[in-house]
């Protein structure tokens, strides 16, 4: 099932027991809850009828005991658990869970989600076969202009196909970004409730994503200022710190490799044959290697453990921990 079915039975009243929400596209996960949540949950009794869980932070049989703890005066117990792909459950914890979803109680909604879904573990091949289990991918950016259409006109206002593909130019292929720009021209036009690219030029940004590499070649060459502008185009875009964090660790983890093979005199093509690695991504990080010393690496990485600890138990905010490390990386000195 996609995300615009499952909205489209929820508002229908045809709700799942189980729904299980992969794909790596947010927003959709987002207004699929939002969606089960306004259609179940009546706002006087949210904190009783409603729980929310980190996977990394509990355990299944925290959210089985929520799910079977009754509702408050009747209504419909809503239990949603997030990131159900940052870990590994035990054995008797997947059991279990998969003991749940073959027959959950009808009284309830259980809403797992996940960015990925390894099929190749039993837990989430059953789930991907569950009837509520919704692929929220991220979508082509042809797809999306009929589907901003169709949301100005669920909303009452009419966006022209010009307008559509000029907002999507210059947001990129973000469905979470579109809806905001989208609120955003709705204000702006007022009465009139029709939506031109005249507006869209006028109203909306160049704010489409950057390649997520990007950022790590401006470290690469140190250049603080755009490695921060890079950091907040991409937060801004809803993505995840720790995505981020990994794709800095990985990009300078190539450069150590190369550097340690380059100091024994190996030519390019052994070295992407020593590494497993394609030979242009070897040359690529050869042109970096002199812009970092061994010592100057060694407490790089000690940066980035340390900025790994502080997004997952600081409460800092996640916006200032990446700016300090990208300021540390960018600051060292050969």
């Amino acid at each position: 099932m996609n995300p615009k079915e499952a909205i489209r039975q929820i508002g229908q009243g045809k709700i799942a027991s189980i729904y299980f929400l992969y794909g790596e596209e947010r927003f959709f996960h987002t207004e699929i809850i939002h969606a089960i949540v306004e259609k179940l949950i009546d706002p006087d009794n949210r904190e009783f009828n409603l729980e929310t869980f980190d996977a990394k932070n509990s355990s299944v049989s925290d959210w089985l005991s929520a799910i079977k703890t009754l509702s408050f005066l009747g209504g419909t117990k809503v239990v949603i658990v997030k990131n159900l792909h940052e870990i590994t459950l035990p054995p008797e914890g997947s059991a279990a869970l998969l003991e749940y979803t073959q027959d959950p109680l009808q009284e309830t909604c259980l809403i797992l989600t996940a960015e990925k879904a390894d099929r190749k573990k039993k837990l989430f091949k059953s789930l991907t076969k569950h009837a509520g289990a919704v692929s929220c991918d991220a979508p082509g950016e042809m797809t999306l202009i009929p589907w901003i259409s169709n949301r100005a006109t669920a909303l009452g206002y009419a966006l022209s196909p010009d307008a559509a593909r000029k907002m999507i130019e210059k947001t990129g292929a973000k469905p979470g970004v579109l809806a905001r720009e989208l609120d955003k021209l709705m204000t702006y036009a007022g009465k009139d409730r029709s939506i031109s690219d005249k507006e869209v030029l006028a109203m909306v940004g160049d704010i489409r994503q950057e390649n997520p590499f990007a950022l790590t070649e401006a470290l690469k060459e140190k250049n603080a200022q755009q490695a921060l502008a890079l950091l907040h185009n991409q937060l801004g875009h809803g993505e995840e710190p720790l995505k981020i964090l990994g794709t800095i660790v990985w990009q300078l983890r190539v450069i150590w490799e190369v550097k340690n093979y380059q100091s024994q005199k190996f030519p390019p093509a052994k070295i992407a044959q020593e590494m497993g690695a394609k030979p242009f991504m070897v040359e690529k990080a050869l042109k970096h290697t002199r812009n970092f010393s061994q010592p100057e690496l060694i407490s790089n990485f000690k940066a980035l453990v340390h900025a790994d600890r502080q997004l997952k138990t600081s409460g800092q905010s996640s916006q200032g921990i990446l700016e300090s490390l990208i300021l540390n990386l960018c600051a060292g000195k050969n």
